[in-house]
């Protein structure tokens, strides 16, 4: 089984990235926290599938070690275009600093960075980011798995079993009504056949959003610019491409609000909320986003994995 090995700079944390949300729960991602393993598979530009196996025994300060199952060699382009998914998806190279600074002077967020939160897992790709986004919209968690289980099952198989994510030209190719029946997303399917047709078009360049150029403002345009993308979503899709700036407040940051941050008394609405984050400025959304997971954080199931 070939491997490579990713440079990490030191205030790089594999674990806190891979649970940083509900992401390493959805395929082509599978998260093991009994053995701190990440696996997904992905599917190359030049159409071969593999799986990747990333473990938190493989991680050390400055590195990372990435397992490849599915081939038997690794050619340099492959290994870089790997390299490359996996940079953007575990926010290797996100800049910290500023944000670690800030909690400092914060007591209630002391213990952010001394655990290494802070990177958000994401995608490889923005079509696949926007896609898992739709789908936790309106809905519970338990519906947003099983619709993204169904349309996984849309990518192309990997030999060992499962799927890598679909192309956007795979569902655009499908009609709506069969595009329905089978991820059965309600109202939802109907946005991501449209977002899959615009992606074909070139009327939407999802990876364009990227550009470090683009103010926040103007990224959040374009993302509410989708059908199915409300305020929830477009602030969602920010955290996930950096952008910190704006909050995405749903029931369970309503709740946390209430619970951890204001004595059990709830918010009168959502501006009451944005008034507690609004002094954190550019790192208000990721300091909401840690407030949800603070319990997580600090629980049993943060504990380290014993030694064998």
């Amino acid at each position: 089984m070939p491997s490579f090995t990713l440079t990490t700079p030191p205030d790089f944390c594999f674990w806190p990235t891979v649970v940083s949300h509900g992401w390493c729960d959805l395929p082509p991602y599978n998260c093991d926290e009994s053995t701190r393993t990440l696996t997904r598979i992905q599917q190359l530009s030049d159409g071969t599938v593999v799986k990747l196996v990333l473990k938190d025994a493989d991680a050390e300060v400055g590195s990372l070690v990435v397992h490849v199952e599915g081939v038997e060699a690794l050619t340099a382009g492959q290994v870089g275009e790997l390299g490359q998914a996996l940079r953007r998806s575990m926010e290797i190279d996100r800049d910290l600093t500023s944000f670690y600074a800030v909690m400092r002077h914060h007591p209630r967020y002391g213990w952010i960075e001394p655990m290494g939160a802070g990177r958000l897992l994401s995608s490889p790709s923005i079509w696949e980011d926007s896609v898992k986004t739709l789908f936790t919209t309106n809905t519970t968690w338990r519906m947003t798995i099983q619709m993204t289980e169904r349309v996984v099952t849309l990518g192309e198989p990997y030999v060992g079993g499962g799927h890598a994510f679909p192309t956007p030209q795979r569902l655009a190719a499908m009609t709506i009504d069969v595009l329905n029946a089978h991820v059965r997303a309600g109202y939802r399917g109907d946005y991501l056949h449209l977002l899959a047709t615009r992606v074909v078009k070139g009327d939407v360049a999802l990876e364009s959003w990227r550009d470090v150029a683009l103010p926040s403002d103007e990224v959040y345009k374009r993302i509410k610019s989708l059908k199915g993308f409300g305020d929830y979503a477009a602030g969602t899709m920010l955290k996930l491409l950096g952008h910190f700036d704006r909050l995405a407040t749903d029931s369970v940051c309503r709740t946390v609000y209430k619970d951890a941050l204001n004595n059990g008394i709830a918010a009168v609405d959502d501006k009451e909320i944005a008034a507690y984050y609004q002094p954190f400025g550019q790192w208000r959304g990721l300091v909401q986003w840690m407030d949800v997971m603070e319990d997580y954080f600090k629980g049993d199931k943060f504990t380290p994995v014993p030694a064998p």
